[in-house]
């Protein structure tokens, strides 16, 4: 496995672990993350904030790797991310792209439905 490829699932053990700090330790300072239904953030700082809107009110993650390929500084992943928001658990599809130099991610883009995820949170939240 690739050093790029092994940096993405350390990112998502910190996803899965509930550590933020793992997680916003693997970005470049620099770094810019792009939501894509939502705005793309750039720095460490506004990541760390975009990812703890998601996680805040989760008691648990899991996201299970379903594929991941290497190539060239990119990783490529699809996944199902879950997030247990009071006792429900919202899955969620994902296609993501990780961009890796000098061993942190510099850019990071996730590709899902929104729809999908907001019906899940309502049904969640009440």
């Amino acid at each position: 496995m690739s050093a790029e490829s092994e940096l993405v699932l350390r990112m998502i053990d910190g996803f899965n672990n509930i550590d933020l700090d793992a997680i916003v330790a693997c970005f470049a300072d620099d770094a810019i993350y792009d939501n894509v239904p939502m705005a793309a953030v750039q720095g460490t700082d506004a990541i760390r904030e975009t990812l703890q809107g998601f996680m805040g009110a989760a008691t648990e993650v899991q996201w299970d790797m379903r594929n991941i390929v290497a190539e060239g500084g990119v990783v490529l992943t699809e996944r199902v991310d879950k997030f247990k928001i009071n006792d429900h658990w919202i899955e969620l599809p994902v296609m993501g792209t990780f961009e890796v130099a000098n061993g942190k991610i510099t850019a990071w883009r996730d590709y899902f439905d929104m729809n999908q995820f907001q019906t899940q949170l309502t049904a969640a939240t009440g």
